[in-house]
């Protein structure tokens, strides 16, 4: 896991990256497409350029929103050290976000960006509620949406998880 050491300048280092991600999706649609054949053309330049990163910064993004969150709600006035993977390389072990203090972990956090509950990403709130259920100090699930949120409460309330699950 990567150190925080400031999460205003690493917010900022993150909206320089944004720029630049939206600066080559434009680039990708210059053109207008004049038949479907370019249209499908300018469509793979777009994924190809936008699909992985689009992913990655959105995560990182918000991992820095619950760091803030729980720094703020949770851990004001101490100082938390905040770890993280910001590019989801964790390992079984590791978080997407951890708050420590004096070496001992207060908080493990995991993180999704994914709006709806079906598919895949059904079977991956299941996965990722398992490993954060062993994981040291508080837990928290972070959600963008609530029907995520709904889901991921059905799934801890099952599971008898002692995790909570908080949208942001």
């Amino acid at each position: 896991m990567q150190p925080i050491a400031d999460l205003s300048l690493v917010e900022k280092q993150l909206f320089e990256e944004v720029k630049g991600f939206l600066k080559s999706l434009r680039t990708s649609i210059r053109e207008y497409p004049e038949n479907l054949t370019k249209g499908i053309k300018i469509l793979e330049s777009v994924r190809e350029r936008t699909y992985e990163n689009l992913n990655q910064i959105q995560h990182e993004a918000m991992i820095l929103r619950a760091a803030r969150q729980l720094q703020q709600n949770d851990f004001a006035g101490q100082d938390v050290e905040w770890y993280w993977n910001p590019r989801q390389t964790g390992g079984k072990e590791e978080p997407d976000l951890r708050g420590a203090l004096a070496g001992h972990t207060l908080v493990s956090a995991e993180i999704t960006t994914s709006a709806k509950p079906n598919g895949v990403i059904d079977s991956r709130i299941r996965a990722t509620l398992e490993k954060l259920s062993n994981m040291a100090g508080k837990r928290v699930f972070f959600v963008l949406t609530e029907a995520m949120y709904r889901r991921a409460s059905t799934k801890i309330e099952k599971a008898g998880y002692q995790v909570e699950v908080r949208r942001i």
